[in-house]
């Protein structure tokens, strides 16, 4: 007889909306609206957030609660964490599509030991952020660690 595991799923709804030109409303139930354009190089408008931007934003999100979920779960007080990332969009077979993203966590901790823990922390958030982990090519994580 096999038995078969049961895996947990989730789903997350968003709705889109034209208001003008290239300007539209992402709503999602629950949550504050959120304007959005295509890119300046994309005939769009700037000032506003592009599905690029939030395409790099989300692997940055993910990577960054993924890291303060473990780190909380194992006892890590985290003093502060920041990080910048980069996505680079290529023209290749005929499409643009991402090819690479980088994240520059910043992660301050209190003692020299937290350090070594969070370095631990950040190899495993790296390796499970579920965003990074659904995209044809790996994210770049470079951390830096310091003690406050």
């Amino acid at each position: 007889m096999e038995i078969k595991k049961t895996y947990k799923s989730f789903r997350y709804e968003s709705d889109v909306c034209l208001k003008s030109g290239r300007r539209g409303t992402v709503c999602s139930p629950g949550k504050p609206d959120l304007e959005v354009s295509s890119p300046p190089e994309f005939k769009g408008e700037a000032g506003l957030w592009t599905p690029e931007e939030m395409f790099v934003a989300s692997v940055n999100a993910c990577t960054f609660m993924t890291f303060i979920a473990y780190a909380r779960h194992k006892g890590l007080d985290v003093v502060s964490y920041e990080s910048d990332g980069e996505g680079v969009l290529e023209h290749s077979d005929g499409k643009f599509r991402f090819t690479e993203i980088s994240l520059r966590p910043h992660v301050r901790v209190k003692s020299a030991s937290d350090e070594e823990r969070a370095r631990e922390i950040m190899q495993d958030a790296q390796a499970n952020c579920f965003v990074a982990n659904s995209l044809s090519f790996p994210v770049k994580v470079s951390p830096r660690f310091s003690v406050t």
